[in-house]
């Protein structure tokens, strides 16, 4: 029960852009928030040197002073494109490469996570002589510190992982309450310890201050909410102007070229179609980009077709298409199936056309409704004509191409077995496609 709930409240900021977004600038963040953590032990560990306790407190001060030396030579391989090859480096970092945008956090994580309370146990229990002013500096170090671990976990490039679609339910519900988790176990090991009266409201409002982990955390998820939209809108901008511009290149070349083909249709019908089906190639591109598609391999697209052909007399179009998947030759199939179907209904002057396409018992099904005059016997598939070529090719495929007409309507089907097999999980060209891996940052 827990999965499908943790996959409604992550559904919406997992997308693929602000995975690589938060992937890609791993490497700094990761340096930066090393370098804080190294200060924040090095103060601390200097702060403690006047203390009768300064061993216990230094013994203290080590896990951390640790994981933040083996962050360090991480990074070094990381920047080097290295890799270690002593141990714990090579444990730690197959660890991590286990858990590398997955929700599983690695050893080296929870060490961290340890390590950083140790570090709020130092002026809280142990160096207790300090100055007050001294112990509750060395407090807003070791907060600090474990602030910055706890928001790498919940910054993580895994929360926005697309292919983590199903986490645990508490998982998603912790990140919720981020902030409060923190500050709470901050708070759990701190302010239980004798503070003196004139430091004890600022020692609670340095164990408050993790409560700003939560905001920080809605500040990303909000910004990459904007960001992913934003990314796609200027690529549909910057491909429309490259389409426009092709368009304004080519369409007038074309349309002669169509003109030329007319003249040699009757002895040439097969240059003629090509050169008919270039230039309506170049309108449904500019179709696409008005529409939004961002791929012209893809079903949805052969929308632009329809919409095309009838822009061009004005009539009314609607298109249904249920497939999700098309191989290149069904995509060529069907392009040419429409061209031929509503080309037919636009010229015999259709106001109102309807497209539906679905898969049905394993077979590609197009549908095409339109209110005009019911065609005359024995002049639709003719010997010689589109149609009649289609339905050849229809019945080599094991399909057919029928006609029903009622008075004010009329629909024609055609139907033919898929030409090859298509897969979930990879594009139109076969190419499977992957987002980018990288190091899991902390």
């Amino acid at each position: 029960m827990g999965v499908g709930w943790g996959s409604s409240l992550g559904r919406r900021r997992r997308d693929r852009l602000a995975y690589l977004t938060i992937l890609r600038r791993s490497s700094d963040y990761n340096l930066r928030a090393t370098t804080l953590r190294g200060v924040a032990v090095l103060l601390i560990a200097v702060g403690v040197v006047v203390s009768e306790h300064r061993w216990p407190a230094l013994l203290l001060c080590l896990p951390a002073a640790a994981a933040v030396a083996l962050q360090l030579l991480q990074a070094h391989h990381e920047r080097a494109q290295s890799s270690p090859r002593l141990w714990p480096l090579t444990a730690l970092q197959a660890d991590i490469q286990r858990a590398n945008g997955r929700h599983k956090m690695p050893v080296e994580t929870w060490c961290e996570l340890v390590a950083g309370l140790l570090l709020v146990a130092v002026p809280a229990w142990v160096a207790t002589d300090l100055p007050p002013a001294l112990r509750l500096g060395l407090l807003v170090a070791a907060v600090s510190s474990f602030a910055s671990t706890s928001s790498a976990i919940f910054l993580d490039h895994a929360w926005y992982n697309p292919d983590e679609a199903d986490p645990p339910l508490w998982h998603e519900v912790v990140r919720l309450v981020a902030g409060p988790v923190t500050a709470g176990l901050v708070s759990a090991v701190a302010l239980p310890a004798s503070w003196p009266e004139s430091t004890w409201l600022a020692a609670v409002a340095v164990c408050l201050a993790p409560l700003l982990v939560s905001l920080r955390v809605r500040s990303t998820d909000l910004g990459l909410a904007h960001l992913v939209p934003l990314v796609r809108e200027e690529s549909h901008a910057g491909r429309e102007l490259v389409i426009s511009e092709t368009h304004g290149a080519l369409s007038t070349h074309l349309r002669l070229l169509e003109q030329e083909a007319r003249a040699v249709r009757l002895t040439a019908p097969t240059v003629y179609e090509l050169a008919v089906s270039a230039n309506a190639r170049l309108r449904e591109t500019m179709t696409l980009a008005r529409v939004g598609a961002e791929s012209s391999t893809t079903p949805a697209s052969l929308a632009a077709q329809v919409l095309t052909l009838a822009r061009a007399v004005g009539a009314k179009a609607t298109v249904d298409i249920k497939v999700q998947h098309l191989g290149r030759d069904d995509r060529d199939l069907a392009r040419m199936v429409l061209s031929d179907l509503v080309g037919n209904a636009v010229n015999a002057g259709a106001a109102v056309i309807g497209v539906r396409m679905a898969e049905v018992s394993g077979r590609f099904v197009i549908e095409v409704r339109d209110d005009a005059p019911p065609m005359p016997e024995g002049v639709w598939r003719s010997p010689g004509t589109s149609s009649a070529r289609l339905e050849s090719r229809l019945a080599g495929l094991a399909g057919s191409l029928t006609c029903e007409q009622r008075p004010g309507a009329k629909w024609v089907r055609a139907r033919w077995a898929p030409q090859e097999p298509t897969g979930r999980g990879q594009d139109e060209d076969g190419e499977r496609s992957s987002a980018a891996g990288g190091r899991r940052p902390r």
